[in-house]
């Protein structure tokens, strides 16, 4: 346990994460896509690695990898939009693969939030 918790010493960050479910509009009786919080507050930590992207010759870019860690008993489904407060800066972003799990935390890839599908 004590590997737990100084790991989550090092979650200096909050996230809330956002889902897309269809509810009723009750003006019309459809259903309508609407964004709908299913977690807040989520103590996390995210990191950010640049790498070199792949592609053209004497190009000078750069790929960023984002990677967000957090308790493993959070769930967070697939395409789902993750707003992160860290350090002052927030950002908007989206659960691009699997998370790697493993004995007191979970790892989740994420990409920049550009619109809901």
């Amino acid at each position: 346990m004590r590997q737990k918790k100084a790991l989550e010493r090092l979650w200096t960050g909050r996230c809330d994460v956002f889902v897309r479910e269809d509810t009723v509009n009750p003006a019309n009786g459809r259903n309508e896509p609407e964004e709908v919080l299913k977690l807040a507050d989520v103590p996390c930590r995210i990191s950010f690695q640049s790498t070199p992207a792949a592609g053209q010759e004497n190009v000078a870019r750069l790929q960023q990898t984002v990677r967000l860690f957090l308790a493993k008993d959070a769930e967070i489904p697939p395409g789902s939009k993750i707003v992160v407060t860290q350090n002052g800066a927030i950002g908007v972003y989206v659960r691009s693969g699997e998370p790697a799990v493993y004995n007191y935390h979970q790892e989740i890839m994420l990409e920049s939030f550009k619109g809901w599908a």
